[in-house]
Parts: structure tokens; C-alpha cells; sequence
């Protein structure tokens, strides 16, 4: 019978998909190549698949679980997203938030794809949620500004653009933005 590991991952992966911090390695050489590549959610499904059906009663085993049926429906949404086939996207995205309320990358894509067919209120409702979920995530505050910029709701955009550019100094999207919507506010 195979050994259970459990590794302390503390990256932002974890909290994006709303996965505790200890996640399952197989073995002590998959421990290795967390340690020094970090834990890869493709590869570490096996591990959590596992502990699913060999260690039910883990503390863990739950959100490992959850994960394992939400992650087929992520990757389809990013495909569908890739394919700008956005109502397929919503449709894999909304059961991903029914399944995991929790889990701020279902809201952080649903309000970016709501913000692509213009849906911009529900962009913001969704982009909110994921903040609430994950205060410090960037990406959501740049892509909440975007959806503010739209909605002509130009101070709150730049306030949330500035936040995504302490977190992503260097991204050309941010600062295009700020520039074009403080231009614009003059």
C-alpha cells in the first residue's frame, strides 16, 4: 500500500482555487519536485484521487474531492474561454460556482467573461466576490477596474488599477489603462 505524504504549499494556487494548504504527494520524489517547482494541480490530481478513495476520513479529502470534479470544468471553461465561445464558457463557469461557491477562480472568470458580452453589473458582482474571497489577488483588481472603466465609473477604476499595479508592476495592460483613464478624467 502506498505511503501518504502531505506537503504545506503556501502559493497562490491554493487560495485561488480555494485548496487547503497541505495538498498530497505520492511520494518522496514528487515531494522533491514540489519543493523546488512547486505543486503542479495537473500532475498532484493523482495524489488527491488517492487519498479520496484510500484516506476518506482526511481532514483534507473533502476539498480534494471538490477539486477533482471542478477541475475538469475549469479546463473546459479556459478552452472554451481560448475559443471565444463565451456562452459555453458561462455555462461551465456558473456550475463552477454552484459546486464551489468558495472559489475565487470561478468568480474571478465568470467576471471576465461577463465583462467580454458586456454583461458589465454582473462583472462586477462577480469580480467583488472574488475579492472578498481573495483580497490580494491583482489580476482581479485589474480586471475589476477594466469592468469599472466600462461602467464609466472612472475614480473607482483607477483606485482598483493602482491596487493591480502594486501586485503587477510591470504589466503594460495597467499601466496603458491608468494613462488612458486619467486622460481622460483631466
Amino acid at each position: 500500500m502506498s505511503r501518504f505524504f502531505v506537503i504545506e504549499v503556501r502559493d497562490h494556487l491554493t487560495r485561488f482555487y480555494n485548496l487547503p494548504a497541505e495538498l498530497p504527494a505520492r511520494n518522496e520524489e514528487e515531494i522533491a519536485y514540489i519543493r523546488e517547482h512547486g505543486y503542479d494541480l495537473t500532475r498532484g490530481r493523482a495524489a488527491m484521487q488517492w487519498v479520496v478513495e484510500h484516506r476518506p476520513d482526511y481532514e483534507h479529502a473533502g476539498a480534494y474531492r471538490r477539486f477533482l470534479i471542478k477541475w475538469p470544468l475549469i479546463l473546459e471553461a479556459r478552452e472554451t474561454i481560448l475559443d471565444h465561445d463565451y456562452p459555453a464558457a458561462l455555462i461551465r463557469l456558473d456550475a463552477l460556482v454552484t459546486i464551489d461557491p468558495d472559489d475565487p477562480s470561478g468568480h474571478y472568470h465568470l467576471g471576465v467573461v461577463f465583462r467580454y458580452v458586456n454583461r458589465f453589473r454582473e462583472s462586477e458582482t462577480s469580480l467583488r466576490r472574488c475579492l472578498d474571497l481573495y483580497p490580494d489577488l491583482a489580476i482581479a483588481h485589474r480586471a475589476l477596474g477594466f469592468t469599472l472603466a466600462y461602467l464609466e465609473r472612472k475614480m473607482e477604476a483607477i483606485c482598483e488599477l493602482e491596487i493591480a499595479r502594486a501586485g503587477l508592476p510591470d504589466d503594460a495592460d495597467v499601466l496603458r489603462a491608468l494613462n488612458e483613464i486619467k486622460e481622460a478624467a483631466d
